[in-house]
């Protein structure tokens, strides 16, 4: 009887104990709170710009409401070559809000779907043209946290937009295009998190 009352209470403190073990993983690898990303990757237009594919980077800041859900704040831009006059040399400018959701909260690997609306600039120095429009963004990648405040992630990413205004001159106003000029692109970018 002594053995049946032993085990029983050995079960039932190892279920404790694993229940512990299992929250505190789960806070060690939790979502909530503030966050700042650095990306590194590429970026590479859909239609046809007669922009070559050009290295990005990205800089964001965000803040996780729940286990699954983080708003984000981002900043991005990325250099591109022209395929056909490699002399002029293009960049593209974005400040997005997005929404990013989490798979699988509380692991230390992490897939997610982000989905964002942003202003792009596109601006062509040598010719000092401006192009402007706002479209949405959306992701899927993957987080793994490496350290309790520390996260590596990959993620594809889409923008779809259209420039809308044209600016020429460094000085002169933004005016309204005839018709709008479709500016999608795609990418893939590298992440580094401190959270």
């Amino acid at each position: 009887m002594k053995t049946k009352n032993f085990l029983a209470a050995l079960a039932i403190a190892s279920g404790g104990v694993s229940t512990i073990v299992s929250a505190q993983d789960e806070k060690k690898n939790s979502n909530i709170g503030l966050k700042l990303s650095l990306g590194l990757g590429s970026q590479d237009f859909t239609a046809a710009q007669d922009l070559e594919r050009g290295e990005a980077a990205s800089l964001s800041l965000g803040y996780g409401v729940s286990q699954r859900v983080s708003l984000w704040l981002g900043a991005s831009a990325s250099t591109h070559e022209r395929e056909t006059e490699q002399e002029l040399e293009s960049s593209l400018a974005s400040l997005e809000l997005g929404v990013q959701y989490k798979l699988r909260p509380g692991q230390k690997l992490q897939p997610y779907g982000k989905l964002g609306l942003g202003g792009f600039f596109l601006n062509t120095e040598k010719t000092q043209t401006t192009l402007s429009g706002g479209g949405v963004s959306w992701g899927v990648g993957a987080e793994y946290r490496l350290v309790r405040f520390l996260s590596v992630g990959a993620e594809f990413f889409w923008k779809d937009f259209d420039y809308s205004h044209q600016r020429v001159g460094d000085n002169g106003e933004f005016n309204e295009l005839a018709r709008e000029l479709q500016g999608n692109s795609r990418g893939f970018m590298l992440h580094l998190t401190l959270q």
